[in-house]
């Protein structure tokens, strides 16, 4: 009989790494140290071509495709000057069967995971249990033992952390988790107001440069969702109660061109810190990591949520025949062989493209907003460079490995 791997953290990345492994015929035991709900929260939307395909393998591509927002074209402006640059979906067909980006929201994503990890008879998932402790995080150790808050012990082969940014086993390991925070807040509001009667030939995704910073526009399936830069320090009106924040209206007026989406509310509004951020190791014996427990990159660009599920999947391809009732392989190559591969597309391809991304559309001055639209134009605009630059910012390049 197979033992199951122990997978901390219920979010879509542990989720995902426990289907996976199911789909492996390596069962997994999901520890989650809050209670059951998906809570309708603002985070990431974006899936991209790949974590399409691999999502499709556990089942959960088809509702997103059906349910979401498809985005056939890219699109990058400025709320002042006129130039754009669109770059087209359809120039991915033949390399990967979803040539398109999907716009749906993650705590939508998260119900689908857990209605399927619930039944999935591979799948044990465990609400309330909280990892306080843990052995087996160095090398050569036989197996893993994670404590629980009341004293349960619990022993797997290996054991994944993906219990996110403040990962309470990166932490018990003593893995370093360096990198830096970006000094401008982002702010995220939603609102229903109609921006494609008003903004022309405006498609589902675009990024605006502007002279004030970036703002995002994102059609998900209720609403559009805005993003825009502010100032460091700057919370007030953050909550909506005391109108739009400033900064984002200023945006908004520039966009919009007038005042008329006043008159539609500002929901969820949320501020928050973006961090560039990558683990100094991925493996520290049978302990290892995965999603925003071992990365974290720039939300502009959809990376961060879509790099933990590749780790995912990456993470079950290469142990599942080790691991697996009568499988052959070497859980300890496997491993070393995961850790190895997702850090070097964490820090030679994620973290590289969200940093420029994230500089391109922070931009404020006229000149460098104006000659970094006029460059993506003529990318786009050529065939090779712009297949090549739309596959980078699809994450194609970010996969090699995954797909086996």
């Amino acid at each position: 009989m197979t033992e199951p791997v122990i997978v901390v953290g219920a979010g879509p990345v542990g989720l995902a790494a426990a289907l996976a492994l199911a789909a492996e015929r390596v069962p997994a035991v999901v520890l989650e140290a809050e209670r059951a709900g998906v809570r309708k929260e603002w985070r990431g939307s974006t899936l991209h071509p790949p974590t399409l395909a691999l999502l499709d393998r556990i089942g959960a591509a088809s509702d997103a495709v059906a349910h979401g927002v498809r985005v056939d074209r890219l699109q990058f402006r400025d709320l002042q000057l006129p130039d754009r640059a669109t770059f087209s979906y359809g120039v991915l067909e033949g390399r990967t069967p979803f040539p398109f980006r999907v716009q749906y929201e993650q705590y939508k994503l998260l119900r689908l995971l857990r209605e399927l990890a619930e039944a999935s008879p591979d799948v044990d998932l465990r609400q309330e249990h909280r990892v306080t402790g843990l052995t087996g995080a160095d090398d050569g150790a036989a197996a893993a033992v994670v404590t629980l808050a009341d004293g349960t012990r619990l022993t797997a082969p290996y054991v994944v952390a993906a219990d996110g940014a403040h990962s309470v086993l990166r932490k018990l390991a003593g893995i370093g988790f360096p990198g830096d925070t970006y000094p401008s807040q982002s702010l995220v509001a939603a609102t229903p107001f109609p921006f494609e009667t008003v903004v022309d030939d405006l498609g589902p995704v675009s990024y605006w440069s502007g002279p004030n910073g970036r703002l995002s526009l994102i059609r998900t399936p209720d609403v559009w969702r805005v993003a825009v830069s502010t100032t460091a320090g700057v919370t007030a009106s953050a909550d909506g109660t005391g109108g739009p924040h400033p900064e984002l209206a200023a945006a908004l007026d520039l966009l919009v061109g007038d005042r008329s989406w006043v008159g539609s509310p500002l929901q969820q509004h949320q501020l928050y810190r973006s961090h560039q951020r990558v683990a100094d190791r991925f493996r520290a014996g049978r302990l290892l990591l995965a999603g925003d427990a071992a990365h974290l990159s720039s939300t502009t660009g959809g990376m961060g949520l879509n790099s933990g599920v590749h780790d995912a999947f990456d993470l079950a391809a290469r142990l599942g025949p080790a691991l697996r009732a009568g499988g052959d392989g070497d859980g300890d190559a496997e491993a070393d062989a995961y850790a190895s591969a997702r850090r070097d597309a964490a820090v030679r391809i994620v973290q590289p493209a969200t940093r420029t991304v994230r500089a391109g559309v922070d931009a404020t001055g006229r000149d460098a907003r104006l000659a970094r639209l006029r460059d993506l134009a003529a990318t786009a605009a050529d065939p090779v460079a712009g297949t090549r630059h739309l596959s980078a910012l699809s994450m194609l390049d970010a996969v090699e490995g995954v797909s086996r």
